[in-house]
C-alpha cells in the first residue's frame, strides 16, 4: 500500500471540494481548516507560505488530502499546548474516496507526511488535532506514533503530539 504525498494541484481543486463534501469527510472536518487553500485555488493566488496542502496517493490513486501548516501561525489555539513553539508544524489529513476508509490508509499517509516534516531542517513536533469523537482518527494518529495530550482541554479537538525523537515506527 504504497502512499505518495504530492503537493495539491490547484487545478484539483473541484476533487478536494467532492471530498469536502462527501458525508463521510463532512461528519468531522472543519471548513475553515482548507478555506485559505480553496479560495487561493479558485482566485488563481498562492496558498499562504505558512500552509502547504497535499494529495494523498495510493499506488497513484488520488484518495484524500493533507496540509500541514505552521502551528504558530494558525492563531493562538495552539499555544495553550505545553512544548508548542518554534519548529512545530501541525497536520490535517481526509480521506475523501470512501472505499478505502478504514483500510489503514490514514495511518500510513500521517506517518509519510510526519517523517517529510521531521526530515525537514527545524522540525522538532509536530501536531494534531483529531474531533475527540473521531476514533478512527485517533487510533491512527496513536498507531503512528502520536500521543495524546488532553482530551477535551482543546475547543477543536483531541491534542495529539509526537516529537522527532520519539518518532521511531515499526512495520
Amino acid at each position: 500500500m504504497p502512499i505518495e504525498l504530492v503537493p495539491y494541484p490547484a487545478d484539483e481543486v473541484a476533487r478536494l471540494e467532492t471530498w469536502l463534501a462527501a458525508p463521510h469527510v463532512k461528519r468531522w472536518w472543519k471548513p475553515h481548516w482548507t478555506a485559505p487553500v480553496v479560495e487561493a485555488f479558485h482566485a488563481g493566488t498562492p496558498v499562504p507560505d505558512w500552509l502547504r496542502p497535499w494529495r494523498i496517493d495510493l499506488d497513484g490513486r488520488p484518495i484524500g488530502y493533507a496540509q500541514d501548516y505552521d502551528a504558530l501561525k494558525d492563531g493562538d489555539v495552539w499555544l495553550q499546548v505545553d512544548g508548542v513553539g518554534p519548529g512545530t508544524r501541525g497536520i490535517d489529513l481526509l480521506i475523501g474516496e470512501e472505499d478505502v476508509v478504514n483500510r489503514k490508509h490514514g495511518r500510513a499517509a500521517i506517518r509519510a507526511l510526519t517523517a517529510k516534516l521531521f526530515a525537514e531542517a527545524g522540525c522538532e513536533r509536530v501536531v494534531a488535532d483529531p474531533h475527540p469523537d473521531h476514533w478512527g482518527a485517533i487510533i491512527a494518529f496513536q498507531k503512528a506514533g502520536y500521543r495524546e495530550r488532553g482530551r477535551h482541554r482543546f475547543p477543536s479537538g483531541q491534542v495529539m503530539v509526537l516529537t522527532a525523537a520519539k518518532a521511531v515506527w515499526k512495520a
